[in-house]
């Protein structure tokens, strides 16, 4: 028998900014691929209805209000329908007000209405997700919100090795119980 340190649970605990990036990254991803399958799509379709192409350049600042009206309503309805957009729910997190309940479609609609303030003046509203205790962006703070571990029916974990040193660096006293190879 040997004794094993349970794990330690992060779901709702405030998500780090290593986390929040990776879905970020993900959700630009995602974006950039879905306006583009869709516009060549579209225009495969106008092409071989009508004969003619949607547009030889694709540059103009109209594609550019395009993809930024698919970007605010990919972000705005993924959050208000399912409170993370894919992005985030891959890498398990979810978007919450910051008392920590549900997130309203209007809580969402202001978050991403004040989303492009964090990114002015070189970034330091994405800084304050660095200094900040709870890790939250300037966005955030105007809107109410905090991102948070999730991983829906599943708790989410830190992995064993992981709690271990955490308990071993906190001098916790954790109560011996039995390994299963359940674990």
């Amino acid at each position: 028998m040997s004794v094993v340190v349970p794990r330690l649970r992060v779901t709702g605990h405030y998500a780090g900014v290593v986390s929040r990036a990776a879905g970020a990254l993900l959700d630009v991803g995602i974006v950039l691929g879905s306006f583009t399958a869709g516009l060549a799509g579209f225009d495969l379709l106008t092409r071989t209805l009508i004969g003619g192409a949607l547009a030889d350049d694709r540059t103009g600042p109209g594609w550019t209000v395009a993809l930024a009206v698919w970007a605010f309503l990919y972000v705005y309805l993924s959050l208000a329908i399912a409170g993370r957009t894919p992005g985030k729910g891959i890498v398990g997190l979810r978007v919450v007000k910051a008392d920590g309940a549900t997130l309203s479609a209007g809580r969402a609609l202001l978050r991403t209405l004040v989303f492009p303030l964090s990114g002015l003046v070189a970034g330091l509203g994405f800084a304050l997700a660095l200094v900040q205790r709870e890790h939250r962006a300037l966005h955030d703070l105007i809107a109410g919100t905090a991102v948070v571990y999730d991983w829906g029916g599943r708790v989410a974990e830190l992995p064993g090795p992981l709690s271990e040193f955490l308990a071993r660096r906190a001098g916790a006293e954790y109560a011996a119980r039995p390994s299963s190879s359940a674990d």
